[in-house]
Order: structure tokens, then sequence, then C-alpha cells
């Protein structure tokens, strides 16, 4: 397995995440417009991500790139920053939204853990995609 199939695979899983919190956040706005449920919190959204989370996917991204000797070109730019930190962010954003029902507030820190290891192995594994 080369390394193009490990950022595809992780590419992949991502997207997947991603749904799922986005599933569970509608699903919960849409108990609460029924009133079978609470308000959702304002944070329950996983485009709303710390920018800790972008800053480790952008350090693992910059990172991978130097020790692989990427090419710096723009379209190669373009791809690290959409691969690299955005959907790494959101991502590890998204297993946050998932852990704690959309209360950001409840986040431990094994939970936080979990989503700095995700945005840094989705920076890591974006070089993959530059070829």
């Amino acid at each position: 397995m080369t390394i193009e199939h490990v950022a595809v695979i992780a590419l992949v899983v991502e997207v997947v995440v991603m749904a799922l919190a986005r599933f569970g956040t509608e699903r919960r706005h849409w108990n609460h417009y029924k009133n079978r449920g609470p308000a959702p919190q304002k944070r329950d959204d996983i485009t709303h991500v710390s920018g800790v989370l972008y800053a480790v996917a952008a350090v693992a991204m910059v990172v991978a790139a130097v020790t692989t000797r990427v090419e710096l070109t723009l379209p190669a730019v373009g791809t690290f920053a959409l691969f690299g930190i955005l959907l790494p962010a959101f991502a590890a954003n998204s297993v946050m939204v998932l852990a704690t029902s959309g209360r950001p507030g409840a986040v431990t820190r094994w939970q936080r853990g979990i989503a700095y290891a995700i945005a840094a192995g989705g920076g890591l594994v974006s070089v993959g995609l530059i070829g």
C-alpha cells in the first residue's frame, strides 16, 4: 500500500465522519423543531472549527511537504489547503461534535487529543494526494 492509497482512504474516512456529524446535527435540529429535544448548541456545527485544529493540520502538512520535497505549484498549494488543512480540521471537529452530541463544553481531554491526532494525521497523509 502506497502513501497515495493511504491518503485516499484517509480522505474517505474524513468525509464519512463529517457526514455522520452533520446528520447528527440535523437530527438534533429536527428533534428541537418537533418539540422532542432541547435547542441545539450554538457551536453544534462541523464548520465552527477551533483555530488550533487548523494550526495542527497545517503544521503537520508543512512537515510532510518539507520531508517529501513536494514541488509547490499553485495547484499543489490549493490541494494542500483543501485536503491538508480544511478537511482534516473539519473531520477533527466532527469527532468532537459526535463524541459530545454537539456540546463543545463537554469535550474531555482524550476527545480533544483524538481530534488533534485526526487533524495531524490528515495533514500528514495529504501529501500523498500531490503527485
